[in-house]
C-alpha cells in the first residue's frame, strides 16, 4: 500500500535498466546480475528502528535477522534466538543466542547488540514513535526514556533489558503478552551496532557497505531509484543463500512495471493492479501475494483536525454514504478485494474461528445508509444551502486514485463536496502520521494478533493523535492484560466496536491481497510472514 511516483520518472528508470536486465531475462543472464524486482515505491528508510512502509521491508528482510522470523505459514521459527524460556508468570524471557553468529565485518554478535538495538530506538525521537509503541507498552522501564533524545543508549540501563552475558538476553515485561514471540520478529527489535547506527540519526541506513547480521549486504542505494543487495558470506546460514543479488527497482507507475515485466526488462512487478492482472495473458505469471491487510480511511477528530469531524454524527455520515459493495466492484475483482464489515482484516485467529468472520456473523459495522447519511448531515446543520466540505488526500498509485474518485462521487450524492489532494509517496505518511489531513486514505498490514491493528489508533502509537480517545486507550490497555484467551479476544471485540461502530473514527473499505507478476523462469520465491523473501531463488535461464 505505498506510494507512487509518475509515469515519466518510471519509464525513464525502465530505459536505463533495460539493457543489462533484458538480455539476462531472455536466457543470456549473468549469475552475478541476480534477481531484478520492482517495488511501487520511494525507499524512505531502511532503519530498522524507524520503518513502516512495505517497500522499506522488502529491502530490510534481506539485511537484517532477528531472534524469531515469520515462515510461510506465518508462524515463528528461531533466528538468531538458539532457545528461550518464560518464567511462570510470564513477564521475563531468558534468550540464548545462536552460537557462532558474526557480523558482515567478522566482527561477533552479542546480547549487547540487541540490547543497543532496543535502546536505542526507544531514545531515538519522536520520528520512531509508531515504531516503538510495543517494547514501551510492554518492557520495564521502557516508557520512561521513550523518545528522549538527551539519552545515550550506550550509557542507559533499564529493568526490562539485560545481558548476564554476551550470548543471553533477558527481556522483562510490565504485563503477560500471549504473542510476545512474535512481536519480536518486528524490525524494531532487531539487533544494532552503536559504532554502526547513529543514536539519534538514521543517514547510515543508506551507505552501502555498512555490517549487517542478515542474509545480505547493501551494495548501492538511491532511496528514490533503487536498492542493490549482494549476498552476506558471513550470515550464518549462508550456504542456503542461492541468489547472490537483488536490485529492488523502484517503479511507481503500474502500466510501466507490467510493460517492463513484459518486455523481459525485470523479472518481478509488486505493484500492479488487479485489472491489469485480471486481464494478464499468461496466468502463470500471475503472482496473488497474500496479506492480512486492511484499506481504510482514517478521519483526523484529534486536535489538528477540522471541527466538523469532531462530531461522530458527521463521521456517520461519512461512513453510511459509502457502498462498499460497488466501490469493490469498481477496483477489481473479489480475487483480490473483499469488502470488510470491521476494521480487524480477515486471516487473524479470534476467540472461536477467524475474529473478523466471528464479528461479521454477529454484526457488520457501518452498512450503507445513504438516507440516514443525509439525516445526520441535516442534525449537524448541513444541507444544500450549507454543503459539507471535505477533503480527502491519498498518495499517488492508481488504485489510490481510483479509490479517491469513487469516494467523491459517492459522498456527491449525499451532498457532501469532496476536494481530492494527492501528494507525492515519500511524503504521505509523515504529513498523516503529523496530523496534517482531514480525510485520509490508509493502509495497513500486520500477521500477529488482532491488537496490532487496535494499538495502530492508540495515543501512545500515534505521533500526533488523530484519534484521541482516553477510553479506547484504556480498552486496549486492560485487554493486554487478560490471560484467558476467549476473555482477551472478546476485550478485542469490544475495541474494534467502540472504535468503528460507536465513534466512527475510522471507516474500513476493503481487505486486499495484492497482484504481483513472478517470471515463471524464477523459482524458491518464499513468504517470511507478509514479505516476499528471495534468498533461496534461483533462475532458470531455459525457461525464459
Amino acid at each position: 500500500m505505498k506510494k507512487m511516483l509518475t509515469l515519466l520518472c518510471a519509464v525513464m528508470l525502465l530505459f536505463t535498466t533495460a539493457c543489462s536486465s533484458q538480455n539476462a531475462a531472455q536466457g543470456n543472464r549473468d549469475p552475478k546480475d541476480g534477481l531484478t524486482v520492482a517495488i511501487g515505491g520511494q525507499i524512505t528508510t531502511l532503519d530498522p528502528g524507524l520503518t513502516q512502509e512495505t517497500v522499506n521491508d522488502y529491502v530490510l528482510r534481506h539485511l537484517t535477522a532477528g531472534l524469531f522470523r515469520a515462515d510461510e505459514n506465518n508462524q515463528i521459527v528461531h533466528d538468531l534466538c538458539q532457545d528461550y524460556t518464560v518464567s511462570d508468570d510470564g513477564l521475563t524471557y531468558t534468550f540464548t543466542l545462536r552460537e557462532g553468529v558474526i557480523w558482515s565485518d567478522g566482527q561477533p554478535l552479542t546480547s549487547g547488540d540487541f540490547k543497543y538495538g532496543i535502546l536505542r530506538n526507544l531514545t531515538y525521537g519522536a520520528d520512531n514513535s509508531w515504531s516503538i509503541y510495543y517494547p514501551m507498552t510492554y518492557l520495564a522501564g521502557a516508557e520512561a526514556i521513550a523518545g528522549n533524545l538527551d539519552l545515550d543508549p550506550t550509557q542507559i540501563e533499564i529493568e526490562g533489558v539485560s545481558t548476564p552475558d554476551d550470548n543471553t538476553l533477558v527481556l522483562t515485561l510490565i504485563k503477560p503478552c500471549a504473542w510476545f514471540p512474535q512481536m519480536l520478529t518486528n524490525y524494531v527489535w532487531r539487533p544494532l551496532r552503536a559504532d554502526i547506527a547513529d543514536a539519534h540519526e538514521s543517514s547510515w541506513a543508506f551507505k552501502p557497505g555498512y555490517p549487517t547480521v542478515g542474509p545480505y549486504t547493501l551494495e548501492e542505494c538511491n532511496e528514490n531509484e533503487k536498492a542493490v543487495v549482494v549476498k552476506n558470506d558471513n550470515y550464518y546460514d549462508a550456504e542456503s543463500i542461492t541468489m547472490p543479488r537483488i536490485t529492488f527497482l523502484v517503479m511507481a507507475d503500474s502500466d510501466a512495471q507490467s510493460l517492463a515485466f513484459k518486455n523481459k526488462e525485470i523479472d518481478m512487478a509488486l505493484n500492479i493492479t488487479a485489472t491489469i492482472a485480471e486481464g494478464y495473458p499468461n496466468p502463470e505469471e500471475i503472482w496473488k501475494i497474500p496479506q492480512i491487510s486492511s484499506y481504510f480511511i482514517a478521519l483526523n477528530s484529534g486536535s489538528t483536525g477540522p471541527d466538523y469531524l469532531k462530531n461522530v454524527d458527521v463521521r456517520r455520515a461519512l461512513a453510511l454514504s459509502i457502498d462498499k459493495d460497488a466501490l469493490v466492484s469498481a477496483v477489481g475483482s473479489e480475487e483480490y478485494y473483499r469488502v470488510l464489515h470491521g476494521y480487524v482484516p480477515v486471516g487473524l485467529a479470534g476467540a472461536e474461528s477467524d475474529f473478523r468472520k466471528e464479528q461479521d456473523a454477529k454484526e457488520k459495522y457501518l452498512e450503507y445508509n445513504p438516507e440516514e447519511a443525509k439525516a445526520l448531515l441535516a442534525k449537524a446543520g448541513y444541507d444544500e444551502s450549507n454543503p459539507l466540505k471535505i477533503v480527502y488526500k491519498y498518495s499517488q498509485s492508481q488504485l489510490h486514485a481510483d479509490v479517491a474518485q469513487i469516494l467523491q462521487q459517492m459522498w456527491q450524492k449525499v451532498g457532501i463536496n469532496c476536494e481530492l489532494t494527492v501528494v507525492e509517496s515519500g511524503v504521505f505518511y509523515n504529513q498523516v502520521d503529523n496530523g496534517d489531513y482531514e480525510v485520509s486514505r490508509y493502509g495497513y498490514s500486520a500477521g500477529d494478533d488482532p491488537s496490532q491493528f487496535l494499538n495502530l489508533w492508540t495515543t501512545g502509537q500515534q505521533i500526533v493523535a488523530s484519534v484521541d480517545d482516553p477510553t479506547y486507550d484504556k480498552m486496549v490497555d486492560e485487554a493486554g492484560y487478560l490471560v484467558d484467551h476467549t476473555e482477551y479476544m472478546n476485550a478485542l471485540h469490544a475495541a474494534e466496536r467502540y472504535l468503528i461502530e460507536e465513534n466512527v473514527y475510522l471507516i474500513p473499505l476493503f481487505n486486499y491481497n495484492t497482484p504481483g507478476l513472478k517470471s515463471t523462469a524464477v523459482q524458491g520465491v518464499e513468504m517470511w510472514g507478509l514479505t516476499p523473501f528471495y534468498g533461496h531463488c534461483t533462475i532458470q535461464s531455459d525457461a525464459a
